[in-house]
């Protein structure tokens, strides 16, 4: 659990909740409280029960894609109620990818709702990263972001609240103690600099130049490999930033986006 300083939930309530499902982690947020947990999103073969060591670990998500719609609504309450054993929302904001097509949004969407038995919204997770890493994401000018995580690697150009261009990248993450993790294989790292230059090829000639003046954001946990940035500046010859506390920029993102009426109001309507 990763706290910031505890409200009174009498003095300021917390209606909405934030969720990301991940390959690896998923985390949840009650932003009212100012609090986010990160727990393994992987399961043990018996539900409910933490795997042995000798338990092969698999998770209900993958690529980032619900695939285990039972076991996705167990994490999602037990994640939730890390922070509170019975939380009174009225609505979750939840991070989808942007390769999600509407089978799996609904599915994330159906398990989450009937994990916390209220209405369910989605925002992109790269989108929801932007916000997290404290861009503005309505600003009309075009920002590159690279979302590295376990299994998913989406590359987008955003403003106004928009996607603009993307592409994604499925990969097998390497397993640690049986959990998955972003560590990205040579032939992983060679693509990410010819992603970046489809996603920007895919923008009219304008966007192009104003998105390369930005430079790229990398959010995500793979966003930590110490020798990634300086290579990626070598390759596509962009300034490379680096969100911090970047495994958890979508969430914080979600968290954001949930306390402010006018983003809510925005991203709600587009989603």
């Amino acid at each position: 659990m990763v706290p910031g300083p505890l409200l009174d939930s009498a003095r300021r309530p917390c209606p909405r909740a934030a969720v990301d499902l991940g390959s690896s982690r998923v985390r949840a947020s009650l932003p009212g409280l100012d609090v986010i947990v990160d727990l393994p999103s992987s399961v043990g073969a018996a539900a409910g029960r933490p795997p042995s060591p000798d338990t092969v670990r698999v998770g209900p998500i993958r690529y980032g894609a619900v695939t285990d719609v039972p076991g996705c609504i167990r994490l999602t309450r037990r994640t939730l109620r890390e922070i509170d054993p019975m939380p009174e929302l009225s609505e979750v904001l939840l991070g989808v990818p942007v390769a999600a097509d509407r089978f799996q949004r609904h599915r994330a969407a159906t398990a989450v709702q009937a994990a916390t038995d209220c209405p369910v919204h989605t925002m992109q997770a790269p989108l929801a990263a932007a916000a997290g890493a404290g861009l503005d994401i309505a600003d009309p000018r075009p920002r590159l972001v690279m979302d590295i995580g376990a299994g998913i690697i989406e590359t987008v150009v955003i403003a106004r609240a928009r996607v603009l261009s993307a592409r994604s990248i499925q990969y097998d993450p390497e397993r640690v103690a049986g959990r998955p993790v972003p560590h990205l294989s040579e032939h992983l790292r060679e693509r990410l600099a010819v992603t970046v230059h489809q996603v920007l090829g895919d923008l009219p000639s304008q966007q192009r130049v104003a998105a390369r003046k930005g430079g790229l954001l990398l959010t995500g946990g793979g966003a930590r490999m110490p020798s990634l940035p300086g290579r990626l500046t070598a390759e596509i010859g962009l300034t490379i930033s680096v969100a911090r506390d970047p495994s958890r920029a979508t969430i914080r993102g979600l968290a954001r986006i949930c306390l402010s009426p006018a983003a809510w109001r925005q991203v709600v309507t587009t989603s």
